[in-house]
């Protein structure tokens, strides 16, 4: 889902909010593709006390798909958030 962004900026910004796993491949509803840009991925717990940037730690893989081959978040949620490719 996008949202409205500044004026100059061309690129919709789409979130999502999945649920934490052991480290590899997460789906994430989109459309998000490897011609998007990541802009970050927050590790999120249920209460709001974890709020933790793993960003650096994942990368878009395919169709829908981000991957983490490092951190284990399988007792959170990770909040997603990547700027739209305008192809």
């Amino acid at each position: 889902m996008s949202m409205i962004t500044a004026p100059g900026w061309t690129r919709g910004i789409s979130t999502a909010i999945i649920p934490g796993a052991v480290a590899g491949d997460f789906t994430v509803p989109g459309p998000i593709t490897t011609a998007d840009a990541l802009l970050a991925v927050k590790e999120v717990s249920a209460d709001l006390v974890t709020l933790a940037d793993i960003t650096s730690e994942f990368t878009i893989t395919g169709a829908n798909l981000i991957n983490n081959a490092v951190t284990s978040s399988a007792t959170n949620f990770l909040l997603v958030v990547w700027a739209e490719s305008n192809a």
